[in-house]
């Protein structure tokens, strides 16, 4: 299982607290469809359909190696972590 934290920045980095979008899972290394898992607290944001809208788009946009390429995108909103189990 492949998992990544998705991340909204709202502004400037380290001034502003990201928000915890929710988190992309991938069932097994070689799936092509992951699912996005939302964060509980995103339904606390103003828009969350917007924010997971995005995300989805990210997804598309950077498939078909989303789990590789949605870590090195170079965005100031958006930030992606490995928080695969062991």
């Amino acid at each position: 299982m492949l998992v990544l934290e998705a991340r909204f920045h709202a502004g400037p980095r380290g001034e502003t607290p990201s928000i915890l979008v929710g988190h992309v899972v991938w069932s097994a290394a070689d799936d092509a469809h992951p699912t996005v898992q939302p964060a509980r607290s995103l339904m606390s944001q103003g828009s969350p359909s917007t924010l997971l809208s995005k995300l989805e788009y990210l997804i598309a946009w950077t498939a078909p190696d989303s789990f590789r390429r949605l870590q090195g995108l170079h965005s100031a909103f958006w930030s992606f972590v490995d928080v695969s189990p062991e």
